[in-house]
């Protein structure tokens, strides 16, 4: 039987789209979108529809910002070696890129390093603090890790390193008896992390990368250029060639760390796409043209699927320093072989993610009907670097938080990837069972975390026991911006919204919706069955509808709901009284030459 979750479906209403319309001269249904992602005033949707650059957050407001570009700026006037220390997701590799290759052409004498998944874990390591002491460095520096690496940085400390800490995971914390927090932060010699307590950065939303992106802006504006003795006024970012050269991978880590795509973030993504196909870097040029993107106008969908996934899979299973040696290149001939490297590499990953998939739902459904509703699986054959992403798949399928454990390299320790939803904060959850961890780090949505085998159970128990969704949490909300007919959708329209990308998290694509269409014709596509088309009509007109996933597990609801030989004549193009609920996205689909529009159906009941 096939796993869906319990689903609320509503029509979103929210009055004033008509004057919204007239104002900015858009369709009511793009007004009514903009509406519904919680756009009231007309600044607000000013700047999301129009928003430029000079929009961005002053980066001084990031408390100690200003005090980590002086120091790199000290190390490079004394030529002190530098080494940077980021972390094996691409969100980590790409901050790691950005500092090397902006402190290089500072002047820096400066190095990198990357954690390893498998003997290090999850960001700064004692045994690359050590490394890093050997090698003769005096400063190291972070990037979106660190805020939980205590004992690894007092290590660096004692051993006369400064530290410059650049994060933006949350502050590890112990509930106090009186019920307050109090926030365990590192002795770094300066702590930037828009989660900080008490720093007035207004967009907590910043991946790492963009942390390291506004530091070398910073910096760029201070002293690389003409004008730096100006300390009220900094330069637009778009005068600023070196971090303009890096927004485009800033924007690429916003994606691929899944921070919301609002205010400042959707800036940042939606200028750094149009800089990325152009982007002089040699390796990132390759690995486009080997996910088969080149000359196609980028999104965040490409981001997150195709050219995120590549770079992620070199940290998932071999060095995450492939990915970033690759950006770093210059032979056009290297850059190809590397890039193809890492693209098969991700083909692999995902075969093992699908194995580990299916041992992980076959799991859930061996369990009682009364599931836990926080979700704690040990998969014992699956590969550990893939678990994260399995733990999201399942989050997204049963709308509840996953945490999946698997073996590590140490028998006595299981390594853990959790995701989660909305309505649970893991990271407060699990600062509540610290006692069960080895090491622990992560935000409201995702953490990571290592514990003796024996916690497995306890932390099952434990996290459950405290857990106060409820089932309207758990049931997963199919919220549609608007019911129009068919004939309603014009390309015109489909355009227009899709005016409105970069659409991931936070903001969400357009969802229409359609009740009790007639299914006319029915059939599978697709090599593996990945694929069902159908053509529709709801009394206004016929349209074409595909949904992408488990054909067979789509068959088989049908079946349940319907019969069987309904949905054998459907499939054989017969007339049958099978009529579905939809909630769609319209795109326009180019084939042969010929354009028109097709709905990609998101859920159907």
């Amino acid at each position: 039987m096939p796993l869906w979750p319990q689903q609320n479906w509503k029509q979103m209403m929210v009055g004033g789209d008509r004057q919204i319309a007239e104002r900015f001269g858009v369709d009511p249904i793009t007004a009514r979108v903009l509406l519904n992602r919680g756009l009231r005033d007309e600044d607000q949707i000013r700047k999301f529809l129009h928003g430029t650059l000079e929009d961005l957050e002053d980066p001084r407001s990031m408390d100690q910002l200003e005090e980590a570009a002086r120091l790199l700026h000290e190390c490079i006037l004394q030529n002190r070696k530098i080494r940077i220390i980021g972390d094996y997701d691409a969100d980590g590799i790409l901050s790691v890129y950005i500092l090397y290759a902006s402190l290089r052409q500072a002047g820096a004498d400066v190095s990198y390093d990357i954690p390893d998944r498998f003997a290090d874990g999850f960001g700064m390591s004692m045994r690359l603090v050590e490394k890093a002491h050997h090698d003769g460095i005096n400063t190291i520096i972070t990037c979106d890790n660190g805020i939980a690496q205590n004992a690894e940085i007092s290590c660096a400390k004692q051993l006369g390193m400064t530290v410059i800490l650049t994060d933006h995971h949350e502050p590890n914390f112990r509930i106090l008896l009186s019920g307050e927090k109090e926030y365990l932060l590192p002795e770094a010699d300066v702590i930037v992390d828009p989660k900080k307590p008490g720093c007035r950065y207004p967009n907590k939303n910043l991946c790492g990368a963009s942390v390291a992106w506004k530091l070398m802006y910073l910096y760029e504006c201070r002293y690389m250029r003409a004008g730096a003795d100006d300390k009220d006024n900094l330069p637009p970012v778009s005068s600023c060639p070196m971090t303009m050269a890096n927004l485009p991978f800033a924007a690429a880590a916003t994606v691929t760390d899944l921070m919301k795509l609002t205010g400042e973030n959707r800036i940042l993504v939606k200028y750094g796409l149009k800089l990325l196909p152009e982007t002089e870097n040699i390796g990132m040029r390759a690995l486009i043209r080997n996910c088969n993107l080149e000359g196609k106008k980028l999104t965040a969908g490409h981001i997150a699927f195709s050219i995120g996934p590549c770079l992620n899979a070199s940290g998932r299973l071999d060095t995450a320093s492939r990915a970033v040696s690759l950006l770093l290149e210059t032979d056009p001939e290297e850059a190809d072989a590397a890039s193809r490297s890492l693209y098969l590499l991700n083909e692999r990953r995902k075969e093992m993610t699908e194995e580990g998939l299916a041992c992980a739902f076959e799991k859930i459904a061996q369990a009682s009907d009364a599931r836990d509703r926080v979700l704690v699986l040990y998969l014992e054959e699956t590969h550990e670097s893939v678990a994260g992403i399995i733990a999201s798949k399942i989050k997204e399928t049963l709308h509840q938080p996953v945490i999946v454990f698997t073996d590590t390299e140490n028998p006595d320790h299981l390594k853990g990837s959790g995701r989660s939803i909305e309505a649970y904060n893991m990271h407060d959850e699990l600062s509540k069972v610290s006692d069960l961890f080895v090491r622990f780090g992560g935000h409201p949505m995702a953490a990571g975390l290592t514990i003796p085998r024996s916690s497995f159970e306890p932390l099952q128990k434990r996290l459950n026991e405290n857990c106060s969704l409820t089932q309207e949490d758990l049931t997963q909300k199919v919220l549609l911006d608007a019911v129009p007919p068919f004939a309603y959708l014009r390309e015109s329209l489909v355009r227009e919204l899709e005016q409105l990308e970069p659409f991931g998290s936070g903001m969400r694509a357009p969802l229409l919706g359609c009740s009790k269409v007639r299914v006319l014709r029915l059939s599978v596509v697709g090599k593996n069955r990945n694929c069902i088309r159908m053509l529709v009509e709801d009394g206004s007109c016929k349209m074409t509808a595909v949904w992408f996933g488990d054909a067979d597990a789509f068959l088989l609801t049908l079946e349940e709901k319907f019969g069987k030989q309904k949905v054998a004549a459907l499939k054989m193009g017969l007339e049958t009284d099978i009529r579905l609920t939809l909630a769609y996205r319209p795109v326009i689909n180019d084939f042969r030459g010929i354009s028109g529009i097709q709905l990609q159906i998101a859920y159907f009941q």
